[in-house]
């Protein structure tokens, strides 16, 4: 199967989800055969995922920096409105479909379709009309037969940045949930204010691992210039990075490590979208390859497959060990049961049945474990959750303490300007902090999952080795079959090179480590603060976008908080400096008071850290029972078999044979799919 991975582009990625969607596919029929109804109900689910499943791309950035062209270059032709003037005003998505149309959300929760040629009408600012219809508008969906969304891609493309303080926070809640961010630079005003100030206070650290940085160039500069603006941008990107990472993690500590060396050199790359969206609507392969475009079309590729992709593959090929093996061990019973006395199977049997609740206690004791990390993780961030509101208040004073002021100030067409400007001193000041904080308390949230996650093993390690006692209890080891081979033998000829003798069961020294997490344990640490979000999301299905969440939350109270002119009209133009700063100081310590009263932080944390917890909790339950339950229904219709005969038939011998000798095989291949996936992940 080695042969046969091919993820790093696109076609390649997708023949490999197809070929192991289709062993999955043949897994789920060998299921139904033998009565595996939970196993079977899984692999239709995994299935049901992938066939909906797509990578999602944002295309994001200041206005005017050419994000609609980069788009259009992208699939090949204008699909997308582009303007000089700030154009996008919705949230527009570009997927695939042979037939071309517009479906418009609104945030009412209705929906229209509309005719293609209609689409600036609902999503831009050309008009005032469109303005106000866009207004409205939620989302658009431009469904358009593109080659590259035929991929499997969808295309966001996102208000600017700057353009309006609410679609700049409605751009930046979607950030957590894609897989792919470009930010859009311009060669012409590389990095403004409003770009250092999203990188140093807006962007998540986990963040810069899934973004591509694109310097469009319009053809102003020489191209030693451009070059120049392009390694400059990439300096400041990884200085602006890195020191950001050292606040949240700790400069000493073994995630910034991880993280350092992961992150490397950002990617930035120059390019020119004008002149690749010329190149591809004429098939000039020059031009093309003069924009540049190629680079950035094989980065994102790349990006998308072989770093974002090889999470899906990983879940995937440890779909099929997971239930390759379970349909291999209810082989095992069914055959050698069948072959047995029934007074001795009746013995086993009972034994079996209180294995099986054994193991059940014992998962009960692990999730009370569960529970107490949990509550000591919890524990551990009282200090920060106590001074949350103290320290961001701080934050606060300190801009007030140290703002220059000077008597002009006080003239009375001064006062309300000077006012505004502290004011928005304040709201930079105790954004940054806030999202400071909870990226820290993220952070931490993270790390303590990565511990419980490999702590986790050692009850996988019981689980597995339970599993392999009720096994045991129905092995005739003189039994030989027809054709001079047992069906243990058939399963250890498959995956005889793990080292694992004749046992299927020792797969976990296979390498096939977290079995039970969707492989997670192994690779915890390092994604603990590199792609945690969409790892655990996918794989435990826990939410870990708690600094966008809890920031936004927070900073939608301090804005509104700090958007008032702190009654000047009670502020005599003839006070000192000092008498100023009191007084406003006082009225950001009333105004905090308020909403630490209005909002409780720490219950808002303290549901992350459980929800975190209860994932792990959750996909263990799921994952165990649908081993418990098979098994356990397996032997019950044994039971029933056992009572109206007392052998097992030559034609299901073999029909039990030919589907342990299809499981092994298939079994066998996952095996070779997540050791190359491993030694990706791991370099």
């Amino acid at each position: 199967m080695e042969n046969r991975i091919d993820y790093g582009s696109y076609s390649g990625y997708r023949e490999t989800v197809r070929t192991l969607t289709e062993d999955l596919t043949v897994l789920l029929k060998m299921c139904d055969e033998i009565s595996l109804v939970n196993s079977a109900q899984s692999i239709r689910e995994t299935i049901e995922k992938v066939n909906d499943d797509h990578f999602e791309v944002a295309i994001v950035g200041e206005f005017k920096r050419g994000k609609s062209t980069l788009i259009n270059a992208l699939l090949g032709q204008e699909v997308l409105p582009a303007d000089v003037l700030p154009a996008t005003a919705t949230l527009n998505r570009v997927t695939y479909s042979e037939d071309p149309y517009v479906q418009v959300e609104y945030k009412d929760g209705t929906s229209e379709r509309v005719d293609i040629e209609q689409l600036e009408n609902y999503v831009t600012k050309l008009t005032a009309e469109a303005e106000e219809k866009a207004e409205t508008v939620k989302e658009a969906t431009v469904h358009y037969d593109t080659e590259f969304c035929r991929n499997n891609v969808d295309i966001i493309d996102t208000p600017g940045l700057n353009d309006d303080e609410q679609m700049t926070n409605v751009t930046l809640s979607i950030l957590p949930q894609i897989d792919a961010a470009v930010f859009v630079i311009s060669a012409n005003s590389p990095f403004s204010q409003f770009e250092k100030d999203f990188l140093e206070k807006k962007m998540l650290s986990s963040d810069v691992g899934r973004i591509i940085f694109v310097v469009n160039c319009f053809g102003t500069f020489s191209p030693e210039d451009e070059n120049k603006i392009v390694e400059t941008v990439r300096g400041r990107i990884g200085k602006y990075v890195m020191d950001k990472a050292k606040k949240v993690m700790g400069e000493d500590s073994r995630e910034f490590a991880v993280y350092k060396r992961k992150i490397g050199t950002p990617r930035v790359i120059g390019l020119y979208a004008k002149k690749a969206l010329t190149a591809k609507q004429s098939n000039d392969t020059e031009l093309l390859a003069e924009s540049n475009f190629i680079e950035f079309e094989k980065a994102l590729e790349t990006m998308l497959t072989k770093e974002r992709g090889v999470i899906a593959l990983q879940i995937l090929a440890n779909k099929l060990t997971n239930s390759g093996t379970e349909i291999l061990r209810s082989v095992v019973m069914q055959e050698n049961a069948l072959m047995m006395e029934n007074d001795e199977f009746m013995e086993r049997y009972a034994s079996a049945i209180d294995e099986i609740g054994e193991i059940r206690n014992k998962k009960r004791q692990e999730f009370v474990k569960i529970n107490d990390a949990a509550n000591k993780v919890f524990s551990d961030l009282q200090p920060v959750l106590d001074s949350y509101w103290t320290n961001i208040e701080q934050a606060a004073l300190d801009v007030i303490e140290n703002f220059q002021m000077s008597s002009d100030d006080f003239k009375r067409d001064q006062l309300k300007m000077v006012t505004a400007k502290l004011t928005d001193k304040i709201k930079e000041s105790i954004e940054a902090r806030a999202q400071l904080i909870c990226e820290q308390i993220q952070n931490a949230i993270n790390i303590a999952i990565s511990v419980e996650t490999e702590r986790l093993q050692g009850f996988e390690d019981e689980f597995f080795a339970s599993i392999a006692k009720i096994q045991d209890m129905f092995i005739i080891p003189e039994r030989i079959s027809k054709n001079g081979s047992t069906v243990d033998k058939i399963i250890g000829a498959a995956i005889g090179s793990f080292g694992t003798g004749g046992m299927f069961l020792g797969f976990r020294e296979a390498g096939f480590k977290g079995a039970l997490l969707g492989g997670v344990t192994g690779f915890a640490g390092f994604y603990a603060t590199y792609y945690a979000a969409v790892f655990f999301a996918g794989v435990l299905g826990v939410t870990t976008a708690l600094p966008a969440t809890l920031c936004l939350m927070a900073l939608a109270g301090l804005a509104g908080t700090f958007s008032a002119n702190f009654a000047i009209d009670k502020i005599l133009v003839k006070e000192r400096i000092d008498k100023y700063k009191s007084n406003f100081k006082t009225q950001v310590k009333k105004q905090f008071h308020e909403m630490k009263l209005n909002t409780d932080f720490t219950e808002t944390v303290r549901r992350q850290v459980f929800t975190a917890f209860e994932g792990l909790k959750g996909k263990i339950e799921q994952e165990t029972e649908i081993i418990l339950r098979d098994t356990q229904e397996t032997l019950d219709n044994l039971n029933d078999l056992k009572n109206e005969k007392s052998s097992i038939s030559e034609r299901e011998m073999e029909r039990l044979h030919s589907i342990a000798e299809s499981a092994s095989g298939i079994v066998s291949s996952a095996h070779s799919v997540r050791k190359v996936l491993t030694e990706s992940m791991e370099s």
